[in-house]
């Protein structure tokens, strides 16, 4: 069995940032992760990506190249392509990669799975034609396929952001059918001061409605009563909202309702958990640090709580920083000074989340 001082589980923007730092401490790290390359979901083969793919994805998908290539540059085991059957309490990870299983044991764990995309059911849900909005994303960043004439669905910043990429694509979604009412805006106008210290992430979305506005890309907010129509794969999806009742043909539905995060390994460790009202999902305990009620566990970036990539990536190297001072590779003092930069920029990309989640 390979040993080593800390595991990190999960290569998006949580895992990779976790790594290079515990590395760049002096740990011996090994770095897990399901795909073939580092990058995570949100990053997922952006070292491969075409100049096409730049173009519909944007800036804030080639970042994620300075993060994949620090990992390659870093003195860090990176296991590709490896399915984690088992994770134990003292620090025992059991996977396989092309079938062949390993084992590796860690002093200290870094859970960084990200988040998942939470289901969104409605009738005609499981019609071919029918996916959620994240896996129209795997397609282009993996592929560059680009899904025509789609109807999106639901809720959240993704919406607005998968509109873009497929207007830069060529291929303008036909709507947006939002949830989301005006009563939910009110309702978090209580968060928008505290939001203004996100205030790029702000601006950021007011762009985005705009280039949407600009494009004259249909917007129907409060919608309810959604069902996808059609006999054998989706042909329509009709709604109600303000009170009349609406029905626009598309063969392609892009369904999505937020994201939750990925606390399956966290749970199965027999971590403890609280339930968040605010984004409606279950999240690990844990503290400033990441560490759990386990302390050789951490738990880093959306698998913690939804905060987006640029507080995941701040939020794994503050958890390797805690990690190296408990191991004693540096002291407390050290890791405080270190740390201090990563806590102030995770606490203002975590000052919108207030806002976000309850709009």
């Amino acid at each position: 069995m390979m040993e080593t001082d800390i595991v990190v589980l999960g290569a998006g923007p949580a895992g990779m940032a976790a790594a290079t730092q515990a590395a760049e401490l002096g740990l011996t790290v090994v770095l897990i992760d399901e795909q073939a390359e580092a990058g995570g979901q949100i990053y997922r083969a952006v070292g491969r990506s075409s100049a096409r793919q730049v173009e519909i994805l944007g800036s804030d998908f080639t970042y994620g190249r300075t993060l994949v290539s620090a990992v390659a540059e870093a003195d860090v085991s990176h296991v590709p392509n490896a399915v984690i059957w088992q994770v134990d309490r003292d620090g025992t990870v059991t996977y396989s990669v092309k079938g062949q299983v390993q084992q590796v044991s860690a002093r200290r764990v870094v859970l960084a799975l990200g988040a998942l995309e939470r289901p969104m059911p409605v009738p005609g849900w499981t019609l071919p034609g029918v996916m959620t909005a994240g896996a129209a994303q795997i397609l282009m960043k993996q592929s560059c396929t680009v899904p025509a004439e789609a109807v999106i669905a639901g809720s959240g910043p993704l919406l607005y952001l998968l509109a873009q990429q497929l207007l830069r694509a060529g291929h303008p979604p036909k709507a947006l059918v939002e949830t989301q009412s005006l009563s939910d805006l009110v309702g978090a106008l209580r968060h928008f001061p505290g939001a203004l210290r996100g205030w790029r992430y702000l601006a950021k979305g007011a762009r985005l409605l705009a280039e949407i506005r600009k494009a004259r890309i249909k917007r129907f907010t409060g919608a309810r009563d959604l069902r996808i129509e059609g006999d054998h794969s989706a042909q329509a999806i009709a709604f109600r909202t303000g009170g009349a009742t609406h029905r626009i043909e598309s063969a392609t539905v892009l369904l999505h309702q937020g994201v939750v995060p990925n606390v399956q390994a966290s749970r199965s460790l027999g971590l403890d958990h609280r339930w968040s009202e605010r984004q409606r999902a279950f999240v690990p305990i844990a503290d400033e640090w990441g560490r759990t009620s386990d302390e050789a566990f951490y738990v880093a970036g959306d698998g913690a709580g939804i905060g987006g990539a640029k507080a995941a990536e701040h939020a794994g190297r503050i958890a390797a920083m805690d990690a190296a001072a408990s191991l004693g590779v540096i002291d407390r003092g050290e890791r405080d000074r270190r740390s201090r930069s990563e806590r102030q920029a995770l606490a203002a990309e975590m000052a919108v989340r207030p806002f976000l989640d309850r709009a």
